[in-house]
């Protein structure tokens, strides 16, 4: 831009002293610099831009207009480079900052009462994006570096994601809370397979896992409602409309209001419901990512 070389901070700098001083000699005793110095740098910068920047008025050193220019923009770069400074400072020191979080539906609730509210305590000052999606849209995001961390449920066996387990817990039928089976402790898939039954679309990690479980028990059903989000599999349940299928976790701001119940699968493929939570193998996070990702392990290993 201003040809082989950029221009130099410290000759701005002593451009814009001359101007506030009115001299060279002036500027070079204020800042404590030798004039000599000063006019060698501002006459070095003058051959290279190939324009004056200096002129006298009567006794007093001025700039040209050219000098104004350059010396406007040194100062302008200098509060660009200042705030540059302030801002990679907040954001090391975790004052300010953004992570986004690439989450399937079902388990935003878990991620809320698990991470989330320690995470938001102890740093106010960063802005929490949160995407769902389904499994494959979540590998896609973390792939193409559009989320920082995302969790997920099931198995995603794709070399793409430094994945580490994040919570096991079983899948539960949900259930009306008037329903006969909401009190047991556990329910067969036998039990219920003769009831409305709510299903998700197939790429659900939680309906992979019912497919699996009616297979191995070699029972076919066709479900009364299929659903793509999990709000609405809840909202149906909740009017008795029919059974459902999901962790307890995903299910538990309506188990807290009394609106469903949660009642795990008797079966061995209900009872290992795994989540997970990825990053995109070898990218490094930035701080505030950083520490999410360390909340949401730390979470599993307190049992959370």
């Amino acid at each position: 831009m201003f040809g082989r070389h950029e221009l130099s901070e410290r000759t701005l700098q002593y451009l814009d002293a001359v101007a506030r001083f009115g001299s060279i000699r002036s500027a070079a005793v204020a800042i404590g610099v030798n004039a000599s110095t000063i006019s060698r740098q501002i006459a070095a910068l003058e051959d290279q831009l190939n324009l004056g920047l200096l002129m006298k008025s009567g006794r007093v050193t001025v700039l040209t207009e050219m000098g104004k220019v350059v010396c406007n923009y040194g100062l302008e770069r200098a509060r660009l480079t200042r705030r540059f400074q302030a801002s990679l400072q907040e954001y090391r020191t975790l004052e300010r900052g953004h992570v986004t979080i690439g989450s399937g539906e079902g388990l935003v609730t878990v991620l809320i009462k698990a991470v989330l509210h320690k995470f938001v305590a102890s740093h106010p000052g960063i802005t929490i994006e949160i995407r769902t999606a389904a499994l494959p849209q979540l590998v896609q995001m973390v792939r193409d570096d559009e989320v920082d961390v995302c969790i997920y449920a099931g198995a995603a066996r794709d070399p793409i994601l430094n994945a580490r387990p994040f919570q096991t817990e079983p899948l539960c039928a949900i259930l009306p809370v008037m329903h006969p089976l909401a009190r047991k402790e556990k329910v067969t898939i036998e039990e219920i397979v003769h009831s409305p039954l709510i299903f998700f679309q197939p790429h659900f990690a939680a309906q992979t896992y019912v497919d699996a479980i009616l297979e191995d028990r070699q029972l076919n059903y066709f479900p009364a409602f299929r659903c793509d989000m999990f709000g609405t599999a809840l909202s149906l349940v909740a009017h008795n409309l029919g059974i459902a299928f999901m962790t307890k976790g995903a299910a538990q701001d309506y188990v807290d209001l009394n609106r469903v119940c949660a009642v795990p699968l008797d079966h061995p493929i209900a009872s290992a419901f795994q989540r997970y939570v990825a990053v995109r193998a070898g990218r490094r996070l930035m701080p505030a990512a950083f520490d999410l990702w360390r909340d949401i392990l730390s979470a599993n290993s307190n049992g959370s």
